[in-house]
């Protein structure tokens, strides 16, 4: 586990038996996707919505194309150039790529960043600069909180389809793999839209290349039947094609990294950190005998491994609702580790304290004996990387007060997602204004068949029906 001075995040080294260590601050995720703020997320979801409004707002009338030069000849001897028959608007399927699409300009860190907000709305129609509300045809386009909305549901159904609570138990894979498809998820749509391309091809798509980038390959058909098990079809042939295009908006960039070894690394270290000298003072056990409350002298025993199994356990549950989130494009994965170690020693601490607050029983009594201590992870932060040198960077403490500073921001931000913020759809999810969404979705799409008025066409016919009658 590391602190770097040069950036104030939490960056730990990747280590590899084949490669040399890697430090995080030099891999593309830190230096070309972690994003600065909020707001230059949504800036950059409205600029991919706005390009693909543009697009299917143009008039169909002047999309017609003709094959060949102007006023060729057909195989059958007509001229072609007189009049040909209307043709549907060509638009530019090709997915486009993150760096086109932002641009090489530098990374600039706002010196406040600590204080900026975290619910920045995006642009609406009533504004001069929103650009076109409607199709060609006059249907309704999505706007970038219509698009939002879509992606927290989509990347929220990723962990059914892979990972280890897969609804086939085929396409079950480690914790990880559904961290890289939703990632991968997330990255594409920075710079494209769902109007423009399936948001359901792209998800089984992000799931199929991440189990080759995990190194944990799954047959395509168990996907294409995972999606069947999830009442929500995709054919093998809709899959590697939504991959090609993936591949395309993500740069071809497929390195990144995630919090659950972070969360594993920083709970090992404080296994060992707390027996310290230093670290003893960072521990309070309570007395499961006196009754909750109270406190006995930390020197009486030290901390074990069990202490912290379930701060671990409840850090890595908060970790499953953070990887579906918009939080891994904002904050690297040391910052989310510790935040999501520092929310669950307070959220153990407080269950441990309400279950056992009245129990008279032998088994609740027993309960309390195995209170689990409480951990000063601030504390733990301040002592354990303050003027120390590891891998010969030196990290002051100035450096360590804004590390503190962004987590205690991001502790904010985790504890939120069990409200459904922050792209997070796990939890509280608005299906009657997702359902509103989907159908503007089917009128303005570029892709998908045509939406048919059956309905429409059947009522009508009986109304005629009853007239003549």
């Amino acid at each position: 586990v590391n602190l770097y001075s040069s950036k104030p995040s939490f960056l730990f080294a990747h280590t590899n038996t084949a490669q040399p260590t890697m430090h995080y601050e030099e891999t593309s995720q830190a230096t070309k996707w972690q994003l600065t703020s909020q707001h230059e997320l949504n800036a950059l979801r409205e600029h991919a919505n706005r390009r693909a409004r543009d697009a299917l707002a143009c008039d169909t009338s002047t999309s017609s194309t003709v094959d060949g030069a102007d006023g060729a000849i057909s195989q059958n001897g007509e001229d072609s150039s007189a009049q040909p028959p209307p043709q549907p608007l060509q638009i530019n399927l090709e997915a486009f790529g993150f760096s086109a699409t932002r641009g090489e300009r530098p990374k600039q860190i706002d010196e406040d960043d600590n204080n900026s907000p975290t619910d920045v709305p995006f642009i609406q129609e009533t504004d001069p600069n929103y650009g076109p509300t409607l199709t060609s045809t006059s249907h309704p386009l999505l706007s970038p909180a219509d698009e939002s909305l879509l992606l927290t549901f989509y990347c929220s159904k990723i962990p059914l389809l892979i990972g280890p609570h897969a609804t086939l138990p085929r396409c079950r894979r480690d914790a990880k793999v559904a961290a890289t498809a939703s990632l991968l998820f997330r990255r594409f749509y920075l710079s494209n839209s769902v109007m423009i391309h399936d948001p359901k091809c792209m998800l089984v798509a992000a799931a199929f290349l991440a189990t080759k980038v995990e190194d944990c390959m799954i047959d395509v058909r168990y996907l294409e039947l995972g999606t069947k098990e999830m009442q929500a079809p995709v054919t093998q042939n809709e899959i590697l094609e939504a991959e090609i295009q993936l591949l395309k908006g993500c740069d071809f960039d497929l390195l990144m990294f995630h919090p659950y070894k972070t969360v594993l690394s920083y709970t090992e270290d404080l296994r060992t950190y707390l027996k310290s000298e230093k670290g003893r003072g960072l521990v309070v056990f309570e007395d499961g005998e006196g009754g909750v409350g109270v406190v006995q002298q930390h020197q009486q025993r030290q901390i074990v491994g069990e202490d912290l199994r379930p701060m671990h356990d409840a850090a890595m549950k908060m970790c499953d609702d953070v990887i579906v989130s918009d939080i891994p494009l904002m904050y690297g994965p040391g910052e989310v580790g510790m935040a999501a170690l520092v929310v669950a020693s307070e959220n153990v601490c407080d269950n441990s304290s309400a279950a056992g607050g009245g129990a008279n029983d032998d088994e609740d009594a027993a309960k309390r004996k195995h209170h689990p201590p409480k951990i000063n992870i601030t504390g733990y932060i301040q002592s354990r990387f303050h003027d120390t040198n590891e891998l010969e960077l030196t990290v002051d403490a100035a450096t360590v007060e804004s590390v503190i500073q962004r987590v205690t921001k991001l502790c904010k931000l985790i504890r939120e997602l069990k409200d459904g913020k922050h792209g997070c759809g796990n939890h509280k999810v608005d299906m009657e204004q997702l359902k509103g969404v989907h159908k503007k979705l089917k009128k303005c799409r570029a892709w998908g068949p045509p939406v048919e008025k059956k309905k429409k066409k059947k009522k009508r016919k009986a109304e005629e029906d009853v007239v003549a009658s």
